[in-house]
């Protein structure tokens, strides 16, 4: 995907789960940042992505998934785009349940989106393709050194 602006970058990828992969090495190529500033878009588009695969038309064989990064001075911009619905009874769209097992491996990924976005909508009709967008802060906090996660001085 071409874009006039500079800042604004994309990737269309394909129905294999292992497309998840790609979708966040490409993220993290394309953050422009160092790794620990990179981790919650890296971890929004591994969501998002996966998403797409597994509950649209998009994870079906000849499916596609767009993903679109805009950086912006102070935010990550994350649009993601699906295929649409598989056919069914009911028409799936993007919502936080309750948690009713927060240790599952599973059915967790838009509750920890909220919690890693600024803000996150999405966009489309009922039956058609579906974008998913999220913004990020761009600048994470500095982790101190010595905290579980830092590294010491």
């Amino acid at each position: 995907m071409r874009f006039s602006d500079p800042d604004r970058c994309g990737i269309v990828l394909g129905a294999d789960p292992g497309h998840v992969r790609l979708a966040r090495d490409w993220a993290r190529r394309k953050a422009r940042a160092t790794h620990r500033q990179a981790c919650d878009l890296i971890l929004a588009v591994s969501i998002l992505t996966t998403n797409a695969l597994q509950h649209t038309r998009s994870g079906d064989p000849g499916g596609t998934v767009q993903v679109v990064l805009h950086r912006r001075p102070a935010t990550y911009t994350l649009s993601v785009t699906d295929n649409g619905p598989r056919s069914g009874p009911t028409i799936p769209f993007p919502r936080v349940e309750a948690a009713t097992n927060p240790l599952s491996p599973t059915g967790n990924g838009l509750r920890l989106l909220d919690a890693l976005c600024a803000y996150w909508d999405w966009t489309g009709t009922a039956g058609e393709p579906l974008t998913v967008r999220a913004v990020l802060d761009r600048a994470a906090a500095p982790v101190p050194p010595g905290t579980a996660t830092g590294l010491r001085a």
